[in-house]
């Protein structure tokens, strides 16, 4: 399908201008070929979902439509540090909402039909049919429009003309086959143009879009922001209040169940090592986020996450068998019933934690018993499972567990 816009009589400069999404093979190549031949970067490869428009000029009511400007749009950055904390991102919500910012790969304008104020014409007139092309292609409607400029060959004065808003810079990596990532030391910069009113509101809300933007979502998909309730999340973190506080008067900026409370929660969902907690606790919202125990707020009144650092070392200081006993204490309290299959499984978590061997349900992973080791001779993964089974009879009571190779040794001690 070919979609055509005439521009107003009343603009004098874009009166005989019309805008065609390209979608055949055939309209694609001449857009392609217009940049390759013109274009500094040439066509380059669009990923994501990318949309072809070519700008069209009569000159006069006899004569046929002539290229004058090409626009390709295709995926959004997958992570700009300057656009995420313009939206309030957390990486949960930037995973499923990406799709709803596209990004301006190229923009030109033939050489052979430039004249004053053409670019702002072609770019605003572009700007307007974006939404209703990519629902056309793709059932949904994008919020939010990203393009870079580089500042080192102009000074971006059409996306200025345009309205665009300038956000900061990259930091100057450019994509390579070879190493996947090289410095250039020529940071670009950054531009956003809303698509729809309240962009920003709309992309960081956790409230449901409206059905005109779901399909460019991939939310229900990824799953929820935590696997627990609200209630469960407040309890987690009433379970560690009788462990003593190991840090100094001066190093309690976070609540000490905050801190235990976001362990907790990151190895009740899998997560292998301290970072990986600290990412996945990242994704709870802000009444998680209270409910867990965080305390600490920005300027905006916002619960914030301790950095990694400060969760880093709180683990390395924390002593792990109270950590265990606490948790495996809340989990027996809160087990409704057995489920009918277990699988037992070590993850080392390195210097913070050492190791530890969970016993955990095939469903949904989530642990029911806990205990940590050394990693040393007597002090390894098998004993220690081997305990954590003894002592877990009330769990594996007509259960089936599974293991890994490791546990198939003939040296046992049940």
């Amino acid at each position: 399908m070919i979609c055509t816009h005439i521009c107003s009589p009343l603009d004098p400069v874009s009166q005989n201008l019309e805008i065609r999404q390209a979608t055949t093979k055939f309209e694609i190549d001449q857009l392609r070929s217009a940049l390759n031949d013109e274009h500094y970067l040439k066509a380059g490869r669009p990923a994501g979902n990318t949309i072809w428009q070519g700008i069209y000029q009569t000159d006069s009511e006899d004569d046929f439509p002539v290229l004058c400007a090409v626009l390709c749009w295709s995926g959004a950055a997958l992570r700009l540090k300057d656009r995420d904390d313009w939206i309030d991102w957390d990486p949960l919500t930037r995973g499923t909402r990406l799709p709803l910012v596209t990004q301006l790969r190229r923009f030109l304008v033939l050489e052979s039909r430039r004249q004053p104020n053409l670019a702002t014409r072609c770019m605003g007139l572009a700007l307007r049919k974006l939404p209703e092309h990519f629902e056309e292609k793709y059932g949904y409607r994008p919020i939010l429009a990203e393009s870079f400029s580089d500042p080192q060959l102009h000074e971006g004065t059409i996306y200025k003309a345009s309205n665009w808003t300038p956000l900061g810079f990259s930091k100057g990596f450019k994509r390579h086959k070879s190493e996947f990532y090289t410095d250039e030391q020529s940071p670009k910069k950054y531009w956003v143009y809303p698509l729809q009113k309240n962009s920003r509101q709309l992309l960081s809300s956790p409230s449901p879009l409206p059905e005109i933007f779901q399909k460019g979502t991939s939310e229900g998909v990824a799953g929820a922001r935590s696997a627990l309730s609200h209630n469960h999340l407040r309890s987690l973190s009433d379970a560690f209040h009788l462990i003593p506080d190991h840090r100094s008067p001066l190093s309690r900026r976070y609540a000490k169940i905050g801190m235990f409370g976001l362990i907790a929660h990151g190895l009740l969902v899998g997560s292998p090592n301290v970072k990986a907690i600290w990412k996945r606790s990242a994704a709870l919202s802000q009444e998680q986020r209270k409910a867990i125990g965080l305390n600490v707020r920005n300027s905006g009144d916002r619960l914030i996450m301790p950095s990694y650092d400060a969760l880093n070392n709180f683990v390395n200081e924390a002593d792990p068998q109270a950590l265990a006993k606490a948790l495996n204490a809340w989990l027996a309290a809160h087990q409704d019933k057995l489920p009918k299959s277990l699988a037992l499984d070590g993850k080392d978590l390195g210097h913070a934690l050492g190791a530890i061997v969970t016993l955990c349900r095939h469903e949904d992973g989530r642990p029911v018993a806990m205990a940590s080791y050394s990693g040393k001779k007597d002090d390894c993964e098998l004993p220690v499972a081997q305990e954590l089974l003894k002592q877990s009879g009330e769990f594996i009571e007509n259960a089936t567990i599974t293991s890994d190779a490791l546990h198939t040794q003939k040296k046992r001690i049940i």
